[in-house]
């Protein structure tokens, strides 16, 4: 600093050293609100960095021609003069195409690179200009917002590629068993898979048993969720062990979560999105309670979004992305990183995330990323466990898995800029949150 900016010179320029998350930057233009700025504070010495990259930034060229030419000056020795001449001097604006399904409501979609609307979604996937990339269309079934699928743009096509239709396969062993229709119907009644899913799910296994293992490339909390076998099982009796938990039921859990996104300005008749939705067991519901335009089903799972598209084809028909009917709200599926969502920022009124940031392999950058997306008067509602009883000795270095405290919850949320926190706990475990993002000053 004493070099650049000797003492009693005119015109020198200053270097700051900053420590930032490398996966956070803030959006140009976006005027934070006075008590976002509480919520800041320097790292400490202290401060755990695996669940988030830090990069010091420095270097006295940059910050010299940065300085310069915000001035509107030539570099120092003609330096910066030549990134100066290399600069655009104007942006054409990207023409911005809402594209919708007949009958349909506009995908309220922007691209994970960089945060702006997609220049045009077609049926085939979504084009960003800007970046250069495309995104594909899954199987009819979901658009994949992941960056890993990220393809060129010409990759892309405008209409929906048509999935070759599967031969359909003969009755298997289990749908040929005596008194099979009395227990499919028993098996219905009580929530557990009948014998045409089971075999279902046993081709599928055969065509990619590789599946069935976690993946090395993932975090083991979220590839637990990659798996077709626990994504068929999620619903049909994995979810129902969180009421040793003190999970009151997926049904109270809606009710509580419900109520709790009323609060949010201006969300109802907008839409809502079910962040790490699973097998969509709230995103139905939210549907079904026709309080939304439109529900977006995000996972980072494949085999969970073939669970939601299954279960939605049952619940709503296979229009449920485009219905017909008047004021039926539409369901979205979308594949996504919760940690880079696919979304402009300000943008929606609600996010409900229910029994996943345990799951969540960064936590800190999910949060603050659905603080970004969230307008101002936004609601972000949570639920997950808290360590206690069985679960106390979980959640550590160890295991995959992280349980929240309330305190720490409340710290979480607040660091990443959301305030009026409010929570409602069950025995042994079970917790739920609601924060808001500030109303900004007029």
């Amino acid at each position: 600093r004493q070099a650049l900016s000797p003492q009693g010179s005119a015109g020198g320029v200053a270097m700051e050293l900053v420590r930032v998350p490398v996966f956070v930057v803030a959006q140009p233009g976006v005027k934070v609100a006075p008590e976002r700025h509480a919520a800041l504070r320097l790292p400490r010495s202290g401060d755990t960095k695996d669940t988030s990259a830090w990069l010091a930034v420095g270097g006295l060229l940059g910050a010299t021609v940065a300085c310069q030419r915000s001035r509107g000056l030539n570099g120092p020795r003609g330096v910066s003069s030549r990134f100066a001449s290399a600069a655009p001097t104007s942006t054409k604006p990207t023409e911005v195409v809402d594209v919708k399904d007949q009958n349909a409501a506009v995908e309220p979609y922007a691209c994970p690179l960089c945060n702006r609307p997609f220049s045009k979604i077609t049926g085939g996937g979504a084009v960003c200009d800007p970046c250069g990339v495309g995104f594909p269309r899954n199987s009819n079934t979901f658009l994949d917002l992941t960056i890993s699928s990220a393809k060129l743009p010409e990759e892309i096509p405008d209409v929906e590629v048509e999935a070759a239709p599967e031969p359909e396969d003969e009755p298997g062993l289990l749908q040929r068993l005596p008194f099979v229709d009395v227990t499919d119907a028993i098996a219905e009644r009580l929530g557990l898979p009948q014998s045409k899913e089971v075999e279902a799910l046993g081709r599928e296994l055969i065509k990619e048993p590789q599946r069935v293992l976690a993946s090395p490339l993932q975090p083991p909390g979220t590839s637990t969720f990659q798996s077709p076998l626990v994504s068929f099982a999620y619903e049909r009796g994995w979810r129902r062990s969180f009421a040793s938990s003190g999970f009151p039921g997926p049904d109270e859990e809606f009710r509580l979560a419900q109520e709790f996104l009323k609060e949010g300005a201006g969300l109802l008749g907008d839409t809502l999105l079910d962040a790490s939705c699973g097998s969509g067991l709230f995103s139905r519901r939210f549907v079904s309670s026709k309080d939304y335009s439109t529900v977006v089903a995000l996972d980072f799972s494949e085999s969970m979004l073939k669970q939601v598209d299954d279960f939605a084809k049952k619940d709503f028909g296979t229009d449920y992305a485009n219905p017909k009917m008047p004021g039926q709200t539409a369901l979205k599926l979308v594949r996504g990183d919760i940690a880079r969502l696919p979304f402009e920022s300000n943008s929606l009124g609600g996010v409900h995330a229910g029994a996943a940031i345990h799951c969540w392999p960064n936590p800190e950058n999910a949060v603050a990323e659905i603080a970004r997306v969230l307008r101002p008067g936004g609601v972000f509602v949570l639920s997950t466990f808290m360590p206690r009883g069985p679960l106390r000795a979980m959640g550590t270095n160890s295991n995959p898995y992280r349980f929240w405290t309330e305190e720490e919850l409340q710290s979480l949320t607040r660091r990443c800029g959301l305030v009026d926190f409010k929570a409602i706990t069950k025995d042994p475990a079970f917790i739920m949150v609601r924060v808001k993002k500030p109303m900004l000053d007029a």
